[in-house]
């Protein structure tokens, strides 16, 4: 189920999930994920009404689940999604958050719950198969796995825009090196007379080791009304390069949050894509 990033800059990441997390979870059957919220007795003299029944009745919908990504880095957001997109055994892994508090972000070891909750694109009467990510400490913007970093402060890049038309650029500045996030692409009338990009990609623009280097991020031949989002820019390796969070959506319907690090780059580049978490809308 997309989460809708609207704002992840200056500020904590707001997310917009299609539906409301359901309270609504059962204690059996076994289950790969944790069942963290036990239904609720009726209360003291009162009777057990059909709601309550049912409440109790449901069936947790455990098959179809994927297994961890085969990525250098595992990403993953708090909200809530189709089952298949938080793969098995998610809560039990050991977790770097970035939080952001007080104005500063920082990253700190921490852990994720996994609620089994509806999905009400998928689910059927009686059973419930949707997951709802939710850190154990408030402020999380995202959690990362597979990151050689040690927790502490993390500087963040500053930048005035999250997303840009073709021929234009985003610039964002780190410790007083300047950096360009330039897009490119064709504009073309569609047949509803909208307007909507072909061929559309971004090329980041930067030095490294006093070389100034320039690298294709992303491209897309297609789009339908949506584009690329810049997320978040701040140096979680301490390289003294800040990475990259972004959206590579192409759908309106999908959300593609992609990690990208300074220090995986390989020779002559400025990043490596590290990680991506994509979740599929209502």
């Amino acid at each position: 189920m997309r989460n809708l990033s609207l704002l992840f800059s200056l500020s904590v990441l707001l997310l917009l999930s299609c539906n409301k997390p359901s309270k609504i979870t059962a204690s059996a059957p076994p289950t790969d994920h944790e069942v963290l919220e036990e239904p609720l007795p009726p209360k003291a003299g009162k009777p057990a009404t059909a709601a309550d029944e049912d409440y109790h009745s449901l069936t947790l919908d455990t098959t179809g689940l994927s297994p961890e990504p085969n990525t250098p880095v595992q990403l993953l957001l708090e909200g809530t999604f189709h089952k298949q997109e938080v793969w098995q055994g998610a809560e039990r892994q050991e977790w770097l958050g970035l939080f952001y508090e007080n104005g500063k972000y920082e990253l700190r070891p921490t852990k994720l719950k996994v609620h089994v909750v509806e999905d009400p694109t998928a689910d059927s009467a009686g059973v419930i198969s949707g997951r709802e990510v939710i850190g154990i400490a408030p402020h999380v913007a995202f959690f990362i796995r597979g990151l050689q970093a040690k927790a502490g402060a993390v500087d963040s890049a500053s930048f005035s825009k999250t997303t840009v038309a073709a021929n234009k650029a985003i610039p964002y500045t780190f410790k007083g090196q300047d950096y360009l996030i330039k897009a490119y692409g064709d504009s073309i009338q569609e047949a509803d007379m909208e307007y909507a990009y072909r061929n559309y990609g971004w090329k980041v623009v930067g030095r490294k080791r006093g070389k100034q280097i320039e690298q294709v991020l992303a491209e897309d031949e297609s789009f339908d009304d949506s584009i690329y989002v810049l997320l978040w820019a701040g140096d979680l390796d301490r390289d003294g390069i800040p990475d990259l969070l972004l959206d590579l959506s192409n759908h309106y319907n999908v959300s593609r949050y992609t990690l990208f690090l300074s220090s995986m780059a390989e020779r002559g580049k400025l990043y490596k894509k590290v990680a991506m978490f994509e979740t599929i809308g209502c």
